[in-house]
């Protein structure tokens, strides 16, 4: 049966009952869109359910501009929507917070770290551990066409590289530069945090677009919308995704899941029944487990009391020269997080990487009485978005920041500079 869903983004959204009444998409009711953001913003407490009602009603709305002839492609329109409905039923709890976790699990304690992957029915981390859950369930309640689906458009493979035209159209309404997902969280995370930042236009750009297999193609009036849109992108990740407060706040929470699961303070589920109870409120639980112990405490002051740790941000040249270092020169990562790990989350550090992809995107331009393609890329006047790196470190005590400073000193050559929280 229909209904409609009052939704201070998108007013009423018209869904079927049966797509969204299951445990398992109930459950994301119970996980927060955005991690430790709510400790600066205070009214960012929605959750990952509807922004998913939010990535559906957009989905809806992008489906009608599909230019391509295909039969697979016009048949399976409704399969496009509920994949939009159900992209990230697979969450962890603190949604991205957790996968911060697992990059902490892997040195802290392997076997954990490989159980978890395995508790996603896959062997490998072949995809974000979201992604790997959400097919997961998928194919656990019967929809193993739409698990498929999934697979295929979290494939990093290229729209260019990919043959079959439903995938091609389903990862740009999906998982593209430009897909639903963020068409709806730039808008609802800009409303609830109460910067400005993410306010666009979507249906403008809803209502110039099509859709091609090839990709995006808008007229020459949509640039303008286009530029506007990237720019939101880039101001709410630089203001307020990875905002140093927030991003300090999100890896001691991380820290601390890592270090919870190792020393059996947070059970890890054994199965996907298990998984559906596995939730923000396991978390908070697990928390109140260390307000009294001696190695993990300051866990407890930091992200129930708000104790505040003192924070350092590289940027600029040095953060991508580190961000080269870490990912290409495994000893020198280990090496880092074995230091990092001895001070039980006293020390936390994380990083950010904010790029800009728009290959997928086409302005139709005429010459006479032809018309062609030009990628945006190419287009005159296109304000370039700016590539962008950050480290963050973060230390409970001064001690601990002392200790860091030096590291980072003797082993980079990069001199911290250290500020209190706030």
């Amino acid at each position: 049966m229909e209904k409609f869903i009052k939704d201070p983004i998108h007013g009423n959204i018209k869904i079927d009952d049966a797509l969204i009444d299951n445990i398992y998409f109930q459950r994301l009711r119970h996980i927060i869109q955005n991690g430790m953001a709510y400790m600066v913003f205070p009214s960012m407490r929605h959750s990952r359910f509807e922004h998913s009602l939010g990535t559906y009603y957009i989905a809806s709305k992008m489906i009608e501009n599909v230019q391509a002839s295909e039969k697979e492609v016009i048949d399976k329109k409704e399969l496009i929507k509920e994949l939009a409905l159900y992209h990230d039923i697979g969450h962890f709890p603190f949604s991205h917070t957790f996968e911060f976790a697992m990059e902490i699990l892997e040195y802290l304690d392997k076997s954990i770290y490989n159980s978890i992957i395995r508790l996603t029915g896959f062997r490998d981390m072949e995809y974000k551990l979201h992604e790997m859950m959400g097919i997961n369930i998928l194919r656990s309640i019967g929809k193993t066409e739409l698990a498929d689906l999934m697979t295929n458009v979290y494939s990093p493979k290229r729209i260019k590289d990919i043959d079959d035209p439903l995938v091609k159209i389903a990862k740009l309404i999906v998982n593209s530069e430009l897909d639903a997902d963020r068409l709806d969280y730039l808008q609802r995370d800009s409303y609830y945090s109460g910067a400005k930042f993410g306010i666009i236009d979507p249906e403008r750009l809803l209502i110039t677009m099509k859709i091609t297999t090839d990709g995006y193609v808008f007229p020459p009036k949509a640039i303008d919308d286009l530029e506007h849109f990237f720019l939101a992108r880039f101001h709410m990740y630089s203001s307020v995704y990875n905002h140093a407060v927030i991003e300090i706040y999100n890896r001691i929470m991380a820290y601390f899941i890592a270090f919870a699961i190792n020393c059996s303070f947070l059970d890890i589920p054994s199965g996907l029944d298990e998984f559906v109870e596995f939730t923000d409120e396991k978390i908070y639980l697990a928390l109140l487990k260390v307000k009294n112990d001696i190695r993990f405490s300051h866990f407890y002051e930091s992200l129930v009391k708000r104790k505040k740790y003192i924070r350092a941000v590289v940027e600029g040249d040095q953060a991508k020269n580190l961000f080269k270092i870490l990912s290409s020169n495994e000893k020198s990562k280990k090496n880092l997080y074995d230091t990092v790990l001895n001070y039980y989350g006293k020390i936390v550090i994380g990083k950010s990487e904010l790029t800009t992809e728009i290959d997928n995107i086409f302005i139709e331009r005429k010459m006479l009485k032809e018309s062609y393609n030009n990628p945006l890329s190419e287009e005159g006047g296109l304000t370039k978005i700016p590539e962008r790196y950050r480290i963050y470190v973060g230390a409970y005590d001064e001690d601990s920041k002392n200790d860091i400073l030096k590291y980072f000193n003797d082993t980079f050559g990069i001199r911290l500079a250290f500020k209190a929280n706030s």
